[in-house]
């Protein structure tokens, strides 16, 4: 036929012929998928939490009537998955970029599930997919921790529905659930994951694959980093626990607390605006020895997965003594979150989670970043622009009605209880996961129905 005047169907199905071809290339089984007639629901897996979480979510699903395949990017992915429905994929961002938008709209996907909204491979298949009209259940750790995880439409953080908003006047005056939930002990399988999951990253993953790493670390340096993680939080306990145990009782509500983040997360990047842990440091010193009540402390909370990679204690305690304030500043690398958050005078964070507990307990919040709480009547907003003088004299709280409404919000619209590294927990997690998509497929048949009706 001359191809001048090939007919609709005839060039439509070539075109189609060329996307399939290029799906493909990355996987040949990847031939069934998009040519095996859909009779399931279909879910498609990105990057999951570091340990078995997607695995054991992925047969979940499949055992309930889900037909789920899942991408694999590196070999700590492939470590932690099962052969089926398993898709390799071995090129760079640009590829995927294509072959993610190609693949998604040929093999007819209902939803895309990952773990981390704000990885570049996330956010590339977060835009295809708002295009393509397949909706994304985006995870993330718990906003209020421990027993929950983050189970929302679209994104988390700074990306959530939610974010920078207030809950409808209807529900500002319901009764609070109790929490938090239980606690899985979800953080020394955490980090035994985690030290499996990048060894294997590391020295398994080869070529332009590599590119594709959220986090860019190295074996070795990793593998001593972690060592000095567990010395220091042996060591350091003794410390932690007396200081935690003199600010709530001799200085309660006369210091101020700072804690910390980890840099290198992808949550952290554009929504810090421009913030990272060695500004805020140097920000918050300079500003408390200048301004700051003479009797008030300043506290800094090192996060507990940065506590091996930097010397916080040398360059804070340097500076402290420079400005003449090394007898009023505290540093922990240990201690209750919620404990150090409702005996405190205030709290500083770029937009860190930690703010929620601020909110809770009814203490001043100074939030510099785009957080999810970011909102005038819940905290001092500073879009990358913090006063730190004018905060140390600061009283803005919301009223408790609010505060309670708020977090029952979060928890209701955002939360699900479970943990994605303790055994008990992941299972858990694996059926509330499972709750929203039914609860989402009845609000899509709800709406459908409403709209025929109309």
């Amino acid at each position: 036929m001359d191809r001048g005047i090939m007919d609709k169907p005839t060039a439509d199905r070539m075109a189609s012929d060329r996307v399939r071809q290029r799906i493909i290339r990355f996987n040949p089984r990847l031939k069934d998928a998009i040519s095996e007639a859909k009779v399931r629901p279909r879910i498609l897996l990105l990057q999951g939490p570091v340990g078995p979480f997607f695995k054991t979510l992925q047969a979940h699903l499949e055992q309930n009537g889900y037909d789920v395949w899942r991408v694999c990017f590196n070999a700590g992915d492939r470590f932690y998955s099962s052969k089926k429905g398993r898709i390799n994929f071995h090129g760079d961002i640009h590829e995927w970029r294509n072959w993610f938008h190609d693949f998604a709209s040929t093999a007819g996907f209902d939803r895309v599930i990952l773990f981390g909204a704000e990885r570049e491979i996330h956010r590339v298949a977060r835009n295809a997919a708002q295009r393509l009209g397949i909706d994304v259940l985006s995870l993330e750790e718990g906003y209020i921790r421990p027993g929950y995880i983050t189970v929302e439409q679209g994104g988390n953080n700074s990306a959530s529905p939610l974010a920078g908003r207030l809950p409808p006047p209807e529900m500002r005056y319901h009764d609070q659930p109790d929490f938090p939930a239980e606690d899985f002990k979800g953080f020394r399988p955490m980090c035994l994951h985690g030290f499996v999951y990048y060894s294997f990253r590391t020295f398994f993953t080869f070529g332009k694959r590599r590119e594709l790493f959220h986090r860019p670390l190295s074996a070795l340096p990793e593998i001593f980093y972690w060592l000095r993680n567990a010395g220091r939080r042996i060591h350091r306990h003794p410390h932690n626990t007396k200081t935690v145990e003199w600010l709530v009782k001799r200085c309660h509500k006369n210091y101020y607390l700072v804690p910390f983040q980890v840099d290198a997360d992808a949550q952290m990047q554009d929504a810090a605006l421009g913030w990272n842990r060695l500004r805020l440091i140097s920000a918050t010193l300079k500003s408390f020895a200048q301004n700051a009540p003479q009797e008030s402390r300043l506290v800094f909370k090192v996060h507990p997965l940065e506590r091996g990679h930097a010397n916080h204690h040398a360059l804070i305690d340097e500076m402290a003594r420079a400005y003449g304030i090394s007898d009023r500043v505290d540093i922990l690398d240990h201690g209750s979150m919620g404990l150090l958050a409702h005996h405190a005078a205030g709290m500083i964070t770029i937009t860190s989670t930690s703010g929620l507990s601020a909110i809770h307990h009814g203490t001043p919040l100074l939030v510099l970043g785009e957080a999810l709480y970011a909102h005038p009547e819940l905290a001092v907003c500073a879009h990358g622009k913090p006063d730190f003088d004018a905060f140390w004299s600061c009283r803005h709280v919301a009223d408790p009605t609010l505060r309670r409404a708020y977090l029952n919000w979060i928890m209701h619209e955002a939360l699900a209880v479970g943990d994605y590294y303790a055994r008990p927990g992941i299972h858990t997690a694996c059926h509330s996961v499972l709750g929203r998509l039914k609860e989402h497929k009845s609000a899509v048949i709800d709406m459908a129905e409403a709209r025929s009706a109309g």
